[in-house]
């Protein structure tokens, strides 16, 4: 029979390896899952329609409603980041559109 001190260590240790695996295993699918809904919001999306309703759109398509306003610049195409983020928060999934009123650009980009 093992050693009281011995099996205490030795279930602490399984039980740390079991959290950073469920850790681990968390982060790969939102990973996955950001990267996903942002390829496929980007993949409904034509160059020439109309982009008067892609920040609702993209808004119940899941993406971040804090991160996923138009942004104007001077001389620019009006820009809108649809994020999805991973999982963490600075980890983020954008399908990356440009233009105005009709689209222009549309491509997946990721920021870390």
């Amino acid at each position: 029979m093992a050693n009281p001190f011995i099996r205490t260590v030795i279930q602490l240790a399984s039980a740390m390896f079991l959290a950073v695996t469920v850790f681990m295993t968390y982060c790969s699918l939102a990973e996955r899952s950001a990267e996903r809904k942002a390829r496929d919001f980007c993949s409904t999306l034509q160059v020439g329609m109309s982009v008067e309703s892609l920040e609702s759109r993209a808004l119940a398509a899941g993406a971040s409603e804090r991160q996923t306003k138009w942004i104007k610049w001077p001389d620019q195409d009006p820009w809108l980041p649809v994020t999805f983020t991973g999982a963490f928060p600075m980890s983020r999934h954008l399908c990356s559109i440009a233009g105005s009123p009709t689209l222009v650009k549309a491509e997946y980009r990721y920021l870390d």
